[in-house]
């Protein structure tokens, strides 16, 4: 195992669009897959959500922000693979002020609909991941 450097977790965030946020659930932590989107120029790591203040995973963001997040990928060989794993909290935005990570979610999810399509619909939320802290590390066989 191998630490990466913080360039490295950039670049990994950069080139990958699909991840794992982990909210803080009433009796276990709760984890959903995500799009995500990375801008390493402005270093905004930008998420939306679907679902009203009813949803579960509103009503963990009601008891607190802090969340985790994960991403991994490994090499063609499948023999080498790197994984960054973030903490922070989820601070809503809106579409303009993380324009650049969101069009790297569009870019590099590939499955996930079209950001700005989603802005329009009433039950999807912007949201920026402020990184208190995050760790990527490499594995190989």
């Amino acid at each position: 195992m191998n630490r990466l450097s913080d360039d490295e977790v950039t670049e990994l965030l950069a080139r990958n669009g699909v991840g794992v946020i982990a909210f803080r659930g009433a009796e276990a932590p709760y984890p959903i897959p995500v799009a995500f989107g990375y801008d390493p120029d402005a270093d905004v790591l930008a998420v939306q959500l679907e679902g009203d203040e009813s949803s579960r995973k509103y009503r963990s963001l009601d008891r607190t922000r802090a969340v985790g997040f994960t991403v991994y990928e490994h090499d063609e060989s499948e023999r080498v693979w790197r994984s960054v794993v973030a903490i922070g909290r989820l601070v809503e935005t809106t579409y303009d002020d993380a324009e650049p990570a969101f069009a790297a979610l569009a870019r590099n999810s590939r499955s996930a609909p079209n950001p700005v399509r989603w802005s329009d619909a009433g039950d999807v939320t912007p949201f920026e991941l402020a990184v208190d802290r995050w760790d990527g590390r490499a594995f190989g066989v």
